[in-house]
């Protein structure tokens, strides 16, 4: 919980999960990273979240959906990776990893924008 989605662990009384990133495997259609994605959350600050995102496999590309909170609450403003800036306005993007590759994202957001929702990124398109 702390080192993939830079969040609090729950604790064994069923508290809310309070989380900067939740991640989703589209083509499985579930929650979490697909098979052979690694995130690792290595900063946080009021604005800014820093991810980074490897595929370790050796012969498939893997795309996954990295949103903003547990449960959508963030907004994504922005995504800056190698150098470049892309607008993202929403509350989830996707990102396709070649195999064997990897990319260190610094996400700008603006937290507590959204409504929160329990709902897959899919259902909410």
């Amino acid at each position: 919980t702390h080192l993939m989605q830079g969040g609090l662990i729950t604790g064994r009384d069923g508290g809310i999960l309070f989380a900067r990133l939740r991640y989703f495997d589209p083509e499985k259609r579930r929650a979490g990273v697909p098979p052979d994605v690694a995130a690792l959350v290595s900063e946080l600050t009021d604005r800014t979240t820093v991810v980074t995102l490897i595929n370790v496999g050796a012969t498939d590309a893997r795309t996954v959906i990295v949103q903003g909170g547990a449960f959508g609450e963030h907004q994504i403003e922005s995504v800056e990776v190698g150098g470049r800036k892309h607008t993202i306005g929403a509350g989830d993007f996707s990102v396709k990893l070649a195999s064997g590759s990897g990319a260190k994202l610094t996400l700008t957001m603006k937290r507590y924008a959204n409504t929160p929702t329990l709902k897959f990124p899919w259902e909410r398109r």
